[in-house]
């Protein structure tokens, strides 16, 4: 089946010499998306699979951001209702296997700040490429959640369960330059490129022996399903947790964030 670009509404979304390309909708806002945009993350990798005219795929921002995730707004209504929690929570898990079933190689050009499921659809990627003046957190400290959208997956699985620990836990931002010392992203490429140089590694990818890419891409994602039962589902039921138990708390954090004033907790 082919991509139909009509059917998205966040993402900008085009094929073009069998590449398919997902820029962040929203740029005035720093790519943050709603329920809806949420959504396409997971139905752009589903669809890349299910379309025989694509064979590799570019994620990028569309301004000085990637994405920093979830609006504001959209957490928030999370926190108050039960019915939003399950769909996030099934947004999530669709998103992480829905990258990982992918055996189509993915390449991400990450603009600017990334946080939250935005950065996991870039880190999930299987060629990450961060300009030299985008930083990268895992924020879900920050929000009062347990680190979930499955950074608890990659992370360690990228930088060790030690590094992994001292992001994570604490919600900290990195560097571009950083990220690439301790091997969290691929390359650093001057402010403005990544999607020009995102655009050459997908055509050469696109110009190797497809299934030979792809059967090596499915075998390495076996160290990543081999987590999901595991350390990625328990992530994920304690982020719900989370929304449901400490709403209060959550949304005192959002709004910290937001004024850019210290939390109450």
């Amino acid at each position: 089946m082919a991509i139909d670009p009509a059917a998205y509404g966040f993402l900008d979304v085009s094929v073009r010499d069998r590449i398919a390309f997902a820029g962040m909708g929203r740029p005035e806002a720093m790519g943050a998306c709603d329920e809806e945009g949420h959504r396409e993350f997971a139905r752009i990798l589903r669809d890349v699979a299910a379309d025989p005219g694509v064979d590799v795929a570019v994620v990028h921002g569309n301004g000085p951001a990637f994405s920093v995730g979830a609006t504001y707004e959209w957490m928030e209504q999370v926190t108050r209702e039960p019915e939003r929690q399950d769909d996030l929570n099934g947004q999530v898990r669709e998103l992480v296997r829905a990258h990982i079933a992918l055996d189509k190689p993915v390449v991400a050009a990450v603009s600017g700040a990334a946080t939250g499921s935005g950065l996991m659809l870039a880190l999930l990627s299987d060629w990450v490429i961060v300009e030299e003046r985008a930083k990268l957190a895992d924020g879900h400290i920050k929000a009062a959640l347990a680190a979930g959208d499955g950074g608890v997956l990659i992370w360690p699985m990228a930088v060790g369960i030690t590094r992994a620990k001292r992001y994570l836990m604490t919600g900290d931002w990195i560097d571009a330059r950083e990220a690439e010392r301790i091997g969290l992203v691929t390359e650093v490429v001057p402010s403005g490129t990544s999607l020009e140089r995102a655009t050459a590694v997908a055509r050469r990818f696109a110009a190797m022996p497809a299934q030979a890419v792809r059967g090596t891409k499915s075998a390495l994602n076996q160290w990543l399903e081999a987590g999901l039962p595991n350390g990625f589902e328990y992530s994920i039921a304690l982020e719900m947790q989370s929304f449901a138990r400490e709403g209060e708390a959550v949304r005192d954090a959002v709004d910290g964030i937001r004024s850019k004033r210290a939390p109450a907790w």
